[in-house]
């Protein structure tokens, strides 16, 4: 935020500047009375926050660590601290960007710790703080500082957008993973591979009756006891859509990742785990580079999935419908996006969803002939 004095009435105000989310959602806060002006009434969980924290600021202190892998009189500050997991991906898929375009100019990433195995190659320095994604809510008085404190060694300094929701298309995930994405030429050539992106937090459910209970339960305070039935049943299905592309492919290959609990029982490389660390990602991360497919319920938890696949079928649930494909990373800009991007009810069977896994195979290779080589070259 940017301190401000009104000539005319003389109100001392704090107001956003045009980055992230405040690219469409800018607020101002009266320093002296606390009241919020926000002129497009957005969200409560995007005002909220930023008015709690002003009024109750933390000074906790946090640990940074400044890393510098290049000297510079000018740069362009990239924050991406947010308390959602996929908000930090997104602010920081925004660094190709400044690095291709502006390459005169050092690029600062203001990073939590948990993404540092993230960040890209050309990257002039790095801001690595120790912090919890829900700490990130506070209004915080040690991060300031040391923000402020730094910025007075450079001649001149920019403020990145640190867009919401960037451009994927142009996105170089090898960048920052250092890990070669599915090569889609060779979808019909490789060896066939479903990956199951899973969560214990967002289900997917064979029933709405399911979800209701489970929405119950939780409001009851009971979902640590009931939880894991309702895992398994996931993994029930799960293990249905096996058997039937089993049927169609004997040879294919099932890999599924999250946190949660392995269970040796599905027969599968199943990559889950409770205790997440850099390899973990990477292991994953590999997992979906081989992968034609990735399967998963609607969330940030699809971001690197299709970043590396070469298509995915996703669950939305119907509270959802409004984030449609925030989540996808796409790497398509033609008729393809419709056919290895597809979206099913979130009450969707397995035989449902196997429908759609099967056709992804059998007919992906007339589909591409037909509509990207028997057509005439683009001008």
């Amino acid at each position: 935020m940017g301190r401000y004095l009104c000539t005319h009435c003389g109100l001392d105000f704090l107001k956003d500047l045009p980055v992230g989310f405040a690219v469409d959602h800018p607020m101002a806060i009266d320093r002296v009375t606390g009241e919020l002006f926000n002129p497009t009434h957005g969200e409560y969980w995007i005002h909220g926050p930023l008015v709690e924290g002003f009024r109750s600021p933390s000074d906790r202190p946090f640990k940074i660590e400044r890393i510098v892998h290049r000297s510079c009189s000018e740069v362009v500050v990239l924050n991406t601290l947010d308390f959602l997991y996929g908000h930090v991906l997104l602010k920081l898929f925004n660094a190709q960007y400044y690095l291709d375009h502006h390459p005169d100019k050092g690029l600062i990433l203001i990073l939590p710790r948990m993404y540092a195995w993230l960040v890209p190659r050309g990257v002039a320095e790095v801001w690595l703080v120790d912090i919890r994604l829900g700490e990130a809510h506070a209004w915080s008085t040690c991060i300031d500082a040391f923000v402020q404190d730094s910025l007075r060694q450079y001649d001149r300094v920019y403020l990145g957008k640190g867009y919401a929701h960037p451009e994927f298309l142009g996105v170089d995930i090898e960048r920052f993973t250092g890990i070669t994405p599915f090569n889609t030429e060779r979808f019909d050539s490789l060896p066939r591979q479903v990956t199951f992106v899973t969560r214990v937090d967002r289900l997917w459910f064979r029933h709405p009756m399911v979800k209701l209970a489970w929405r119950v339960l939780n409001k009851l305070g009971l979902k640590r006891l009931v939880g894991p039935w309702f895992v398994a049943d996931q993994d029930r299905m799960m293990r249905s859509v096996m058997k039937i592309l089993r049927k169609a492919y004997p040879d294919i290959r099932f890999t599924i990742t999250g946190l949660g609990d392995a269970d040796p029982a599905l027969g599968s490389a199943d990559l889950r785990t409770r205790r997440m660390t850099d390899d973990v990602e990477r292991e994953w991360c590999k997992a979906y580079s081989q992968s034609q497919v990735v399967l998963g319920v609607h969330g940030s938890n699809m971001i690197l999935p299709t970043a590396f696949a070469a298509g995915c079928l996703e669950i939305l649930p119907y509270d959802r419908y409004g984030n449609i494909v925030q989540d996808i990373s796409v790497r398509y800009n033609d008729r393809m996006q419709l056919f290895l991007y597809r979206f099913v009810d979130e009450f969707a069977s397995p035989r449902q969803v196997a429908r759609h896994l099967i056709s992804m195979f059998k007919h992906h290779a007339l589909y591409r002939r037909d509509n990207m080589e028997n057509i005439f070259p683009r001008l």
